[in-house]
């Protein structure tokens, strides 16, 4: 079973951020972090209202879904 926290995905998220928009799959994530990607997904969409230095959205859905992050000038 993994450890995968929202922790780690928050982390996650802050290393591939970036001020152009960057696209990521919960699967993907998911793969890197040695997690399953419903944990994953589901700690992406709790983040999305506490990460206030970047903008966190449900940007896709096909097969899975495509977040967009994006990280806020200020």
């Amino acid at each position: 079973m993994s450890a995968i926290s929202r922790r780690t995905v928050h982390a996650y998220i802050v290393e591939k951020a970036d001020t152009e928009p960057t696209y990521l799959r919960a699967r993907d994530i998911a793969s890197d972090l040695d997690g399953s990607p419903k944990a994953v997904a589901q700690y992406l969409s709790q983040l999305q209202d506490d990460l206030s230095a970047m903008s966190l959205e449900q940007w896709g859905r096909s097969k899975s879904t495509t977040w967009r992050v994006e990280v806020n000038e200020s």
